[in-house]
Order: C-alpha cells, then sequence, then structure tokens
C-alpha cells in the first residue's frame, strides 16, 4: 500500500480502481473472471502505472 502523500502526487492515476480491481481478482468476486477484460485493463492502464512507478522509484532513489 503506497501512503496517500506518493499518490496524490500523481493524480491521474486511478488508486482507488487498481485496489478494487486487484480485489476482484485476488478474491474473485465476480465467479469466473474474463480474461479479455483483463487483458483490455492491463492495456489501457499498465503503462501510465508504469512510468509512474519508475518515477516513485526514481525520487525514492535521489540522494537527500
Amino acid at each position: 500500500m503506497l501512503p496517500e502523500n506518493l499518490k496524490s502526487q500523481f493524480p491521474d492515476i486511478p488508486w482507488r480502481e487498481i485496489s478494487g480491481f486487484r480485489n476482484i481478482l485476488v478474491h474473485n468476486y465476480l465467479g469466473d473472471i474474463d480474461p479479455l477484460t483483463v487483458q483490455s485493463v492491463v492495456e489501457r492502464y499498465l503503462p501510465a502505472l508504469i512510468t509512474c512507478v519508475k518515477k516513485l522509484i526514481a525520487a525514492d532513489t535521489k540522494p537527500a
């Protein structure tokens, strides 16, 4: 779980939806998970999330 102060630096990332999607996948709330839906979500949202995580890592590794 990321602290709110880090998530607030990237307001374009749908943090709540990411968490909700994870819960659906892990707990299988909806029964069978449609692989095409998962693929669509990954293709649509993963690139922005990767960019965000890289920025978070880069900021965290800068000397103080």
